[in-house]
């Protein structure tokens, strides 16, 4: 599997100029994100929960001004008011529903007063989750949590909206193969996989949806 378009990045930058700044990112996976970010920030400190996916993103995405560390969005290890931007990438919804308001108020908490908290989100749409949802593949059927940690992130009292920003993930799967060992599909009818591939010439999308906000 491979991202053909990506423009997270351009999309948000098209409100905020990472250029110079100090970022905290709140589930940076195996890092392919980070490293994007880390050509413009002056320095990122980034988290994940998942030992082995730090491990990964310590070996494939190192850059000197990027820290990664195994951590936690309900317990940010971080100073009050030090960061520039805190950004949760892809990652609100995968906090338990009960703690994501304690994630926001880390959020801000670490945010200096005039930065940003962006919450880079999958929306609902697209074919991607079409798949996840019918193959119960990569995260399954996720649309209550996303719904969730849509509402906290609009209903919480502390956060100013900024801009709410479309954007699209688009991948490409060599195969049948590929998508399996990619998604980890627990439903392997591999007739109707291989019919849903073919309809979307193996390649499938992702609507994302950005949202930045200012501390109050």
């Amino acid at each position: 599997m491979k991202r053909l378009k990506d423009t997270f990045l351009e999309t948000i930058q098209s409100q905020i100029n990472f250029t110079e700044k100090t970022l905290f990112e709140v589930g940076c996976g195996d890092g392919s994100r980070t490293v994007q970010m880390a050509k413009y920030c002056k320095q990122i400190f980034a988290i994940e929960p998942d030992a082995e996916k730090v491990q990964l993103a310590i070996k494939s995405n190192a850059q000197k001004n990027i820290t990664y560390s195994v951590g936690y969005a309900e317990q940010l290890p971080a100073g009050d008011h030090t960061f520039d931007i805190v950004i949760f990438t892809l990652s609100l919804h995968h906090v338990a529903i009960k703690k994501m308001n304690v994630a926001l108020d880390e959020a801000i908490r670490v945010v200096k007063k005039n930065g940003y908290i962006i919450v880079f989100e999958p929306a609902f749409n697209g074919s991607f989750f079409e798949a996840e949802i019918a193959f119960d593949a990569c995260d399954g059927d996720e649309r209550m949590q996303k719904a969730s940690a849509y509402a906290h992130i609009l209903s919480h009292p502390n956060l100013k909206e900024v801009a709410e920003l479309n954007d699209e993930t688009v991948f490409q799967f060599d195969s049948y193969e590929d998508f399996v060992s990619s998604m980890n599909p627990s439903i392997r009818t591999a007739d109707e996989i291989n019919t849903f591939l073919e309809k979307h010439n193996y390649v499938l999308k992702a609507d994302r949806r950005i949202n930045i906000f200012q501390p109050y």
